[in-house]
């Protein structure tokens, strides 16, 4: 699977489709056309130019994600570390603990459908 088209991304309109927002994204001068948000594809006339801005934002939250995995990870160690040893019951740190790491993992996969996404392994590990 290639990669996604370096970012940052813009939201600009492509003077062919004037009323619909477009992706775009400035490699080394060159402009390159990620996606064209159009208008009938959403509940009101405003959901393309917020379809945009969300599909703008793919490499900075793609980028986000990366850099929190480690931390969301850490915090799910150190729950399960506290749960240790307590009678089957999971506290409430530990399951909001392996939810939100399981949901940062599962989007990450969905974005590189490939193979699943695997953290790579810190200096700790």
């Amino acid at each position: 699977m290639g990669q996604h088209t370096q970012g940052p991304w813009i939201v600009s309109l492509d003077p062919r489709y004037p009323s619909e927002p477009c992706i775009d994204a400035v490699v080394d001068g060159v402009v390159w056309h990620v996606a064209l948000c159009h208008n009938a594809a959403g509940p009101d006339e405003g959901c393309a130019e917020a379809n945009a801005r969300l599909i703008a934002a793919a490499p900075e939250l793609l980028a986000t994600l990366k850099d929190v995995l480690p931390v969301l990870r850490a915090e799910l160690e150190k729950q399960s570390a506290a749960s240790a040893g307590k009678e089957n019951v999971e506290s409430i740190g530990l399951r909001t603990a392996r939810s939100r790491y399981e949901a940062a993992v599962s989007v990450l996969a969905k974005i590189d459908a490939a193979e699943p996404y695997i953290e790579p392994h810190s200096e700790r590990s």
